[in-house]
């Protein structure tokens, strides 16, 4: 029997990786229920900068698949905010290309992007991993990947709408 390498390799950013980041960014913020907000280009901007040269408690993790940048996920590692220790890591953006990968690829990255965010927590003494869904959108999908991955719930977002009256 021969062993079978994988399609999807995770990694650390290259050079070379950061227009696709963009379009990735993109894409994944069309999909929200945010997608009505003008995505800005300034604090995209911000935020690669600061992921381009991140501080020791944050990592941008990367997906790949047939040579492209399919996925990426955003974290930084940090206490727990009503205790001393309990470090934790906190996932701000776990974004996969499904246009790009379809539907059974797309849960293979996110599955795997989620097994590099626990390798990275590892490395930083993260007792637990965060992972906020709050796109509104394949809710039901993103809970059984995560639960298929041994997550546990442990609440949720809500949106409340404020009209003006």
């Amino acid at each position: 029997m021969t062993q079978q390498t994988s399609t999807i390799n995770v990694r650390l950013p290259k050079d070379e990786d950061w227009a696709s980041f963009y379009q990735l960014v993109r894409k994944h913020h069309a999909r929200t229920v945010f997608a009505d907000i003008p995505f800005s280009e300034k604090k995209y901007a911000a935020i690669e900068h600061q992921a381009r040269n991140p501080a020791p408690h944050q990592c941008l993790i990367v997906a790949e698949a047939k040579g492209k940048v399919v996925g990426l996920a955003w974290i930084t590692a940090g206490e727990y905010a009503l205790g001393d220790g309990g470090v934790m890591t906190t996932t701000h953006l776990l974004a996969v290309d499904a246009e790009e990968c379809g539907p059974f690829l797309s849960a293979k990255v996110f599955k795997r992007l989620l097994r590099g965010i626990v390798i990275w927590s590892r490395s930083r003494n993260a007792r637990q991993v965060l992972v906020h869904v709050s796109t509104g959108t394949a809710i039901k999908q993103t809970d059984r990947l995560l639960r298929s991955s041994g997550a546990i719930c442990i609440g949720g977002s809500y949106l409340l709408a404020v009209n003006e009256t």
